[in-house]
């Protein structure tokens, strides 16, 4: 009994030491209250994704809530840039704020944590911002599907929309992530491409929902 019992308490810590754990449904936290993030987060949690949000703001957050999706409490992201802070059952980071140089200190702070995987979106503008035009990494999207991109597309009418990737991408949309037939997130990015199998789900930007060529 003493040996089942111990074999029961460590097999899980032991195995995540290991990376031998088999990944679990994503359960993502998006950062950022604009139109667009919220309307991406809806769209995650409509494809079956436990989707966790936070935002700066009040008034964003407000909006979060108004959407009926789940907001993470005020001092999760400072928690979690203390030593040794885990993000608990979080699987990704998508740092997707209005304010460039934020996405870039918080995905440097963010990325010593083993379990959670921190992704960035690309600045407006290469030069602007004190730190964002200095710093490397990977960032979600398409070269040119910034967040100023995104938050004007979308503006326009450009929806974010599912659809099965058994018919591949359809010409005039940008892929921005993809789900697994188990319910693994991910994120489309400037240096991995990512490509859609049978029994996926992509996530896109679909401008001919408006009109949009």
């Amino acid at each position: 009994m003493a040996t089942v019992a111990v074999y029961g308490l460590t097999a899980v810590p032991v195995a995540r030491r290991l990376h031998v754990t088999r990944p679990a449904r994503s359960r993502p936290l998006l950062v950022g209250g604009d139109p667009w993030v919220i309307d991406l987060g809806h769209t995650l949690h409509s494809a079956g994704l436990d989707v966790l949000m936070w935002a700066g703001s009040a008034g964003q957050r407000d909006l979060i809530t108004q959407a009926g999706l789940e907001l993470a409490p005020g001092e999760l992201l400072a928690s979690a840039t203390s030593e040794g802070a885990e993000l608990e059952g979080i699987t990704a980071v998508l740092l997707l704020t209005d304010e460039d140089d934020f996405n870039t200190l918080a995905a440097t702070v963010l990325a010593g944590n083993p379990e959670t995987r921190v992704y960035r979106l690309a600045p407006r503008d290469p030069t602007d911002g004190v730190v964002a035009p200095y710093s490397g990494g990977d960032t979600v999207f398409a070269p040119d599907l910034t967040r100023h991109d995104l938050a004007t597309r979308h503006g326009s009418g450009a929806q974010i929309t599912t659809q099965p990737a058994n018919g591949g991408i359809p010409p005039g949309t940008d892929l921005l992530f993809l789900i697994t037939s188990e319910g693994a997130l991910h994120p489309a990015t400037t240096s991995r491409p990512t490509t859609p199998q049978p029994g996926d789900t992509l996530i896109l930007l679909d401008p001919r929902r408006a009109g949009v060529k």
